[in-house]
């Protein structure tokens, strides 16, 4: 595989620089990450790590060191600890601690500067023995870049077919043409569902489309859910540009399916000329002329989020359903209303009325990609952990709205988990419509080798359509001229 020589040269700098640090321990990413970093250590003690029988190392179920000793794994991920993780370390801990291996969490922040100091750790070795990537771009640089353990021969061994196990659209895509798996993705995401505030959707006198609708019953609910003026006005929808540009993007395609971004299977040309893109634009482009969703300006000049407008009740609508998670959260976001996923609307047409499209079954849902660090001292206790953790141990992360990828889960166990962490914030009827959603059916997208430039390209000439500054016809002209041009490179 290729060397992502740029990449590298970098890190080596910044390496040198973090070195100096002086951190020892490896329990908190020190150098320059945000103070929220944080670290859940091991349950284990050191008489337990010290006084393994040598015996112990013939058990099929011994991770630990073959003189008996028990190890600490060292799990690096972007999501604060009170989410789930916490209560998922003290699990495996429990339940592995006559088995040699413990874990201790990591977290990092999810920003270029908390990935960069990943990645110098993951160069310079003993600090990261397995983590979440978080962006499958990201996942190809650093495999390119030798910084990722190959797991395809443990995962034959243990017979866990990704395909089969995870669907092939959420999988198919983490197995290389050679076989080798450098992550496999463990939780779904359907980003193609939307939040909304069931108080404000029954008092505008708006139905709840928990099995879906239309652009135009879109249009004619965010008009109803608007009131108020300047400083009291509540918006039909924030499309959180800024936050989660994809967001609105896989709203407009998601009927497209592997073809949202190219015309067929050559990669060859956009398909942003389809008259699904063009609706999708008719549609956003609507909604903000008339006042109904938060304008651009705000979006970027405020950098509105889900919680200063969702959840601060300036907006009833908000595409960014991986915020799901601050929604549960009252003690650290307060607020007094019930709120429902449902699905994102549809184009008007008949074509697009079953409920596989309503109900977006046909795109790519998966996120949170398991990675062993290549040089880690550990790679079977941390296959290991990793197994379990798709395998149902994930389930604490559900009251923070992480929803098992794995086929296998019990889903009932998820609604139950619900009910208990997050009754009385989220509409659980809405939750169970959601998990029903068959994540079999999804397909993988048509992906060529300049999609993330054509991709920058749509961005540009959908935020100049946003600001007014011309037509959606023109914005469809632009995406597709600028697009077939990267195409055809």
């Amino acid at each position: 595989m290729r060397k992502t020589w740029t990449i590298l040269l970098t890190l080596a700098l910044v390496w040198g620089t973090a070195a100096g640090c002086g951190q020892k321990s490896g329990k908190e990413p020190s150098a320059g990450l945000p103070e929220e970093s944080q670290t859940l250590t091991s349950a284990a003690s050191q008489d337990s790590q010290e006084t393994k029988a040598a015996d112990q190392t013939e058990d099929r179920e011994w991770f630990g060191t073959e003189d008996g000793k028990t190890v600490t794994l060292r799990f690096w991920g972007g999501i604060q600890p009170e989410y789930g993780y916490d209560q998922l370390v003290a699990d495996f801990n429990e339940e592995y601690k006559e088995k040699g291996v413990q874990v201790e969490y990591i977290r990092y922040v999810n920003d270029s500067a908390g990935n960069l100091q990943l990645e110098t750790y993951l160069m310079g070795g003993g600090e990261v023995d397995m983590f979440m990537n978080y962006g499958k771009p990201r996942l190809d640089s650093r495999a390119d870049s030798n910084l990722l353990l190959d797991m395809s021969d443990m995962l034959e061994e243990r017979g866990f077919d990704l395909i089969s196990e995870l669907g092939a659209a959420n999988a198919e895509g983490y197995v290389c043409d050679d076989g080798s798996v450098y992550g496999f993705p463990t939780k779904y995401e359907n980003d193609r569902w939307l939040l909304i505030n069931t108080d404000m959707f029954r008092a505008a006198g708006v139905e709840i489309p928990y099995d879906g609708w239309t652009y135009s019953q879109f249009l004619e609910a965010v008009e109803k859910l608007t009131h108020g003026e300047g400083q009291d006005k509540v918006y039909g929808v924030s499309y959180t540009l800024k936050q989660s540009n994809s967001g609105v993007r896989g709203i407009m395609s998601s009927v497209l399916g592997k073809y949202y971004i190219y015309g067929d299977d050559s990669a060859s040309k956009v398909n942003f000329d389809h008259e699904v893109w063009r609706e999708g634009l008719q549609m956003v482009k609507t909604s903000l002329d008339k006042g109904w969703a938060v304008p651009i300006e705000d979006e970027y000049s405020e950098n509105m989020t889900v919680a200063n407008t969702f959840l601060a009740g300036k907006c009833a609508i908000s595409t960014n359903v991986s915020q799901m998670r601050l929604c549960m959260d009252q003690e650290n976001y307060p607020h007094d209303f019930v709120t429902a996923v449902v699905p994102a609307p549809v184009p008007d047409g008949a074509e697009y009325q079953a409920d596989t499209y309503r109900k977006h079954e046909s795109v790519e849902g998966a996120g949170d990609v398991f990675c062993i660090a290549a040089n880690t001292g550990y790679p079977k206790a941390c296959f290991e952990f990793g197994m379990w953790y798709v395998q149902g141990g994930m389930s604490p992360l559900v009251r923070g709205g992480r929803i098992p990828l794995w086929t296998g889960i019990d889903r009932a166990q998820i609604i139950d988990v619900l009910r208990e962490s997050a009754a009385g914030s989220i509409d659980l009827d809405s939750m169970s419509n959601y998990l029903s959603i068959d994540n079999t059916k999804g397909v993988a997208s048509v992906t060529g080798s300049t999609a993330n430039e054509i991709l920058d390209v749509w961005k540009e000439e959908f935020e100049a359509m946003c600001y007014g500054r011309q037509s959606v016809d023109e914005t469809v002209a632009n995406m597709v001229l600028r697009g077939n041009q990267l195409a055809g490179r």
